[in-house]
């Protein structure tokens, strides 16, 4: 990126990478820089900047526009999220689009026909959806927890990667905790290289498993991303 920066709101709008807000060294109270990654080109790009700082937010596209949602998004006092049109390179503001509670997770993927799925990572893993036309949030089902060979119960997955690849809807990773007998007892964190997908309109959920992710590259994911390539017809 031209400036560099954490804690910022990131996602993937008609190809190419809309990064938004966060912080740096320099400026740990909030930015309103935006810029743009275009694949074809190899280049970044400087966009108009938000109508003010944001950090810790989550970028979200929808509808073919770039949406900035706010950390405290579903606090009373937080009800608007600032969208950004990349055909009018213009930002506006809009009230109360996605009604979030505090105990979800900040893990929404948008699929094809603008489905959109979310995880409530409270103890439960519990998968949602949201009603667009109420603006309501529906269970669809949950994420199953991980059998490992030498331990005797199921274990259920945290800090793992969500995302939607047309009509599947994937896990990737993740830690979980086991119990370890030997001498006092303790918890032993274990790395998770598994990738779990399902459909997500067929219930109840039926979860597969596919190629398991590289070696480093698992554990802990902090965030997902879903890019095609366009051609032309």
């Amino acid at each position: 990126m031209r400036t560099p920066r954490s804690h910022f709101a990131c996602s993937v709008v008609c190809g190419k990478v809309y990064v938004a807000g966060g912080r740096t060294s320099q400026c740990a109270r909030g930015l309103a820089d935006v810029e743009v990654y275009d694949l074809a080109t190899d280049k970044w790009e400087d966009l108009p900047p938000m109508p003010g700082p944001l950090m810790d937010c989550l970028g979200l596209s929808y509808q073919g526009k770039f949406y900035v949602l706010s950390d405290q998004v579903g606090l009373p006092e937080q009800k608007t999220s600032d969208v950004f049109d990349p055909s009018e390179r213009t930002w506006y503001t809009v009230d109360d689009v996605w009604p979030f509670s505090r105990a979800m997770h900040f893990a929404v993927q948008v699929m094809t026909d603008d489905l959109v799925y979310t995880v409530v990572d409270w103890g439960e893993s519990c998968i949602k959806s949201r009603d667009t036309e109420k603006g309501e949030w529906r269970h669809v089902g949950s994420v199953p927890p991980v059998n490992l060979p030498d331990h005797p119960r199921p274990l259920e997955t945290f800090g793992y990667g969500f995302a939607a690849l047309r009509k599947q809807l994937y896990v990737l990773g993740g830690r979980v905790l086991r119990w370890e007998e030997s001498g006092v007892g303790r918890f032993d964190i274990v790395k998770l290289s598994s990738v779990r997908f399902c459909d997500p309109l067929v219930r109840p959920l039926n979860w597969r498993e596919t190629r398991p992710m590289c070696v480093p590259a698992f554990g802990s994911i902090l965030g997902c991303a879903t890019m095609e390539e366009k051609t032309a017809s």
